[in-house]
C-alpha cells in the first residue's frame, strides 16, 4: 500500500512540474476583396506576444491552398497572448491582421492546451 502512494506522490509531482504543450490550430481563408475569389500562394508570416518574451516570430511556413484556405497547428511550450499574421502577394496590397487571446476558442487535455486561432474571411485588395 505504502509503495503504491509513493508512486502516486511521484507521478503527481512529476506531471504538475511539466509545462503543458500548447498547441495553436491557425486557420481562415483569403479572397480577393472586390471580386470574393479564393487567392493562392500567398506567403504567410505569423508573429506571437508572450508578456514574458515580446513579439516574435513563428519558424513554420505556412501556407494557403487553391481555395485560399490555410490551417496549420503550432505546437509550442509557451502561451501566446496575442498572434499578428502578415499577408504578403504580388499584385496585392500588404495586409496585417492581429487577434488576442480573448478571440480564441480553448480546450483542456491531459498535460496539453489546445487554441482555435480562427482568422476567418480575410480579404486582399488588388494593388
Amino acid at each position: 500500500m505504502k509503495a503504491k502512494f509513493l508512486f502516486l506522490l511521484f507521478i503527481t509531482v512529476t506531471f504538475s512540474s511539466c509545462d503543458p504543450e500548447n498547441d495553436f490550430y491557425i486557420k481562415g481563408k483569403i479572397i480577393n476583396q472586390y471580386s470574393k475569389e479564393p487567392i493562392d500562394n500567398v506567403e504567410i508570416e505569423l508573429t506571437y506576444y508572450s508578456s514574458s518574451r515580446g513579439w516574435r516570430n513563428i519558424e513554420k511556413q505556412i501556407e494557403n491552398n487553391r481555395s485560399g484556405i490555410f490551417n496549420d497547428t503550432i505546437a509550442s511550450l509557451r502561451r501566446y497572448d496575442s498572434v499578428k499574421m502578415l499577408l504578403r502577394k504580388e499584385g496585392y496590397a500588404s495586409k496585417e491582421i492581429k487577434t488576442e487571446y480573448a478571440e480564441w476558442e480553448t480546450s483542456r487535455g491531459f498535460m496539453k492546451i489546445e487554441f482555435e486561432v480562427n482568422f476567418g474571411i480575410v480579404e486582399l485588395k488588388k494593388n
